[in-house]
């Protein structure tokens, strides 16, 4: 029996990110303007990994993936008129390089503000889940540094991204990450869709080093510093990345894991990545 993806919060509840009780609005992840929204089939993560099995049906869901989970403010002024235009402007440039029909160098740049791109993909993946509003160590933080002035991003968080070329869409929360090799395990959050990927990990130890680049380097700036942001396609992780297992990692996931995508495309799973 497929696990039930829910999406629909309460008309009127708690916001996932700021706790305010207030009329819910429908979060678009990722966002608008980032690709062409179309039907998508919802399914829990699990299902996205047996690639052997049969899928059962999922949850079908009109205009890509949104969750009923966030108040107004977050989701109009903070999400749609401060931060998600930066992080549209971020993903849809990674998009021209890997749409294009020309040899292009293994290193090509995009200029970018890495604090807004930050606070949209935070604010986003806060959406995820249904009556998620639970202030604890990770999500205190975020939700500060959501909604302060100042948008410094809190020191415990690192956040990676890398070219994604699939046409799937996943994205979780609440998950751990165990490198075998390594003495703790990690939390983290991911969201992918063409044409990128991202990795946040939460009190990541040292020793711990994923070989794609780090967008919080820039976490001390401020939220209109601008900057060269390094895109490197000769280094294309593996579709399945970081969601499935390897000969020396495993992950754990929660209920808020999910993975979209057309239900008439069937998916194959790369070996390695390149580069």
């Amino acid at each position: 029996m497929p696990l039930l993806v829910e999406t629909r919060g309460p008309k009127f509840g708690k916001c996932n990110i700021c706790g305010v009780e207030s009329k819910l609005t429908e979060d678009h992840t990722p966002p608008k303007g980032c690709l062409k929204i179309k039907q998508v089939e919802l399914h829990h993560i699990m299902e996205h990994l047996n690639l052997s099995a049969e899928r059962a049906k999922g949850r079908l869901s009109q205009n890509g993936v949104k969750y009923r989970t966030l108040c107004g403010d977050c989701n109009n002024r903070l999400l749609g008129t401060e931060y998600d235009p930066e992080f549209i402007h971020f993903v849809n440039s990674v998009g021209t390089y890997l749409k294009a029909n020309i040899k292009l160098p293994s290193k090509m740049i995009v200029r970018a503000k890495p604090q807004r791109v930050m606070l949209s993909l935070l604010g986003h993946l806060c959406a995820q889940g249904v009556n998620r509003f639970d202030k604890g160590d990770i999500t205190q933080p975020i939700a500060e540094y959501f909604k302060q002035e100042s948008k410094l991003l809190p020191n415990q968080i690192k956040i990676y991204f890398w070219p994604f070329p699939y046409n799937n869409h996943v994205m979780a929360r609440d998950c751990a990450l165990m490198d075998l090799k390594k003495k703790e395990p990690i939390v983290i959050w991911f969201l992918k869709f063409f044409p990128v990927g991202f990795l946040v990990t939460f009190n990541e130890p040292e020793e711990y080093d994923f070989g794609v680049v780090e967008l919080s380097q820039w976490r001390s700036e401020s939220i209109d510093f601008e900057t060269e942001v390094p895109i490197y396609l000769n280094k294309i992780m593996s579709q399945f990345w970081p969601e499935a297992p390897t000969k020396t990692s495993v992950v754990f996931y929660g209920n808020e894991a999910i993975a979209s995508f057309d239900w008439k495309k069937k998916l194959t799973m790369p070996s390695t990545r390149t580069g």
